[in-house]
């Protein structure tokens, strides 16, 4: 009995160790198995972080391309888009391209390279392949991007009419036909603001107590602004002439009022044919798959409603198949629009409820008190670099001629024709009583006082790139004091310009207030911006440069 419990004990002790073998190896394979999926998962989150970090750095390629073209310095040391590539048609080619490299850590680069797409005007492709490692692993990717770049002049002569501060709460006073940009600001005028309280301060009423004509501290007055100190009245810029300040225009105010026959429009339909041959040719652009004339109207407001009723109309609807744009090709108003048909008869690209897209300070109206080193003003500037005539001009039905070193006039009565250079500065007013003017030349007259136009004024070839004529009015100006005429010019006045009769006006038109009647027709001439004759307030360029993405693909890469 005892042997028979020995052997069956040390057969269990034998099973007991085959169990606890076979126990070992089953935990061994499933720690191998544990490691080889640790280690499996630790490569593929390697890689995944590689891939992540290769994607974040192409996307950094990208962006360095972006921001060349808005006008950060390129590889080249240009500032204007112009370093990208012109060549190849196909989407994927890029054996042409220069390719430029970047390393922006130890382990990270990329390359990039930005060349015209094919079709359309303003868009480019951006390839951009990244590289990265970690120890021995390493990774790769490839971004495509298609964005276009737009370079908008904005200056206040790449625009049909721009208006500055306004008066009596409008910029535009009355119905005019206007063919290109509308830029009407109502800023308000300018002032100094001595107390630093971020207003401007009339002269507070005091009671002068001891009758010096002066107020001295301790006398009574009337704090109308409730800021707890006596104000005394703030220096300002009367930019309009009117003798007041003019504050800013209200929400409530009306920037522009058009009805009845009145519109803006984005070609030159409706101007006369003599005009026409006088001017180059609209320019064109692609729209909705078509090649149209389109003067890249837009319509700016920054303070102040546009009121639009009966028939007028901003834009008119898109005609597939005409040889214009109808269509405007922005709206911007941050007030919004009124009148009995108000936004529904604004045809714009981007619709009718942005705002004033340049915000504060980028555009400024220019008035010839600004301050213009080394001389005083920009008034100063024009006075000491002008030919000077210390009396008024009428032209008229007598010959006429001045010359000097800064400029030169010479008027010829029986022909009409006026051959201008340079400036030329006159003291008093300008009055144009000519049967016509026939001007050859760049050049610019100036008038320190008002200036008056009752005269066709065209050019003898071509406005404005062969011959181009302003006019500078320190005060007002009337043009086309006659019904019918014809003019092509630049024209300024800092008060206000007036056109009382129906007239067809070729150019830009520049002041503080415009006050029309008889809806005279204006056309923008897109040239005369870089064309621009000596001297015009405001006439440096100021360029907005935007780029829009339109696509983004990701082509893939490597990782190893």
């Amino acid at each position: 009995m005892t042997d028979s419990l020995g052997r069956y004990l040390r057969n269990n002790r034998g099973n007991a160790t085959l169990m606890a073998i076979a126990a070992l190896l089953m935990l061994t394979v499933l720690a191998s198995a544990l490691v080889t999926t640790a280690m499996s998962s630790l490569t593929i989150a390697k890689r995944q972080s590689l891939n992540a970090r290769a994607l974040q750095v192409a996307e950094a390629g990208v962006e360095r391309a972006i921001s060349w073209l808005r006008g950060a310095p390129a590889p080249d040391g240009t500032t204007d888009g112009s370093f990208r590539n012109h060549v190849g048609e196909s989407g994927d080619n890029h054996s042409q391209c220069n390719w430029y490299a970047e390393q922006l850590s130890a382990n990270e680069s990329f390359k990039v390279c930005i060349r015209d797409a094919p079709g359309v005007s303003g868009r480019v492709i951006i390839r951009s392949e990244s590289y990265v490692t970690y120890g021995s692993a390493s990774a790769s990717r490839i971004i495509e991007v298609v964005a276009e770049r737009r370079a908008e002049n904005v200056s206040c002569w790449n625009n049909v009419i721009f208006a500055g501060v306004g008066q009596a709460g409008h910029s535009i006073d009355g119905n005019v036909v206007m063919r290109g940009s509308v830029h009407l600001l109502g800023d308000g005028e300018s002032f100094t603001d001595l107390d630093g309280d971020s207003r401007w301060d009339d002269d507070e009423p005091y009671t002068d107590s001891n009758k010096n004509g002066h107020y001295d501290l301790g006398e009574p007055y009337t704090d109308v602004d409730g800021d707890g100190h006596r104000d005394s009245r703030e220096p300002f810029i009367d930019a309009n002439g009117n003798g007041v300040r003019d504050p800013a225009l209200k929400i409530t105010d009306l920037a522009e009022e058009i009805s009845g026959t009145a519109d803006i429009g984005n070609n030159y339909n409706g101007m006369p044919s003599d005009l026409l041959a006088k001017i180059p040719s609209c320019p064109t652009t692609t729209f909705a798959g078509e090649t149209v004339q389109s003067l890249s109207a837009k319509l700016r407001v920054k303070h102040g409603q546009v009121s639009i009723s009966g028939s007028a109309v901003a834009g008119y609807p898109q005609q597939i198949g005409n040889s214009v744009k109808e269509t405007l090709d922005g709206a911007y108003v941050t007030d919004g629009y009124t009148g009995n048909k108000g936004a529904s008869s604004v045809y714009a690209d981007n619709g009718t409820s942005a705002s004033y897209d340049l915000g504060d300070g980028v555009v400024t109206f220019p008035t010839l008190q600004d301050p213009f080193p080394p001389y005083g003003t920009y008034q100063d500037y024009l006075y000491s670099t002008s030919t000077v005539v210390n009396s008024s001009l009428t032209l008229s039905s007598s010959n006429y001629s001045v010359s000097g070193p800064n400029g030169s006039l010479t008027y010829t009565a029986s022909t009409g024709l006026l051959v201008i250079t340079g400036k030329v500065y006159f003291t008093g007013d300008v009055n144009i009583n000519a049967s016509k003017i026939i001007y050859r030349g760049k050049g610019t007259i100036i008038s320190a006082g008002d200036i008056n136009i009752n005269c066709n004024v065209l050019p003898e070839t071509r406005f404005p790139t062969t011959d181009a004529l302003g006019w500078i009015a320190a005060k007002n100006m009337t043009v086309g004091g006659s019904a019918q005429l014809t003019l092509a010019g630049a024209f300024y006045a800092q008060y206000k310009v007036y056109i009382p009769k129906q007239s067809n006006i070729a150019g830009s038109l520049v002041s503080s207030y415009f006050s029309v009647k008889n809806v005279p027709h204006m056309y923008q001439v897109p040239a005369l911006a870089t064309s621009l004759p000596p001297g015009m307030p405001g006439s440096d360029p100021i360029w907005i440069v935007t780029v829009d993405i339109k696509s983004w693909r990701d082509l893939g890469g490597y990782s190893n």
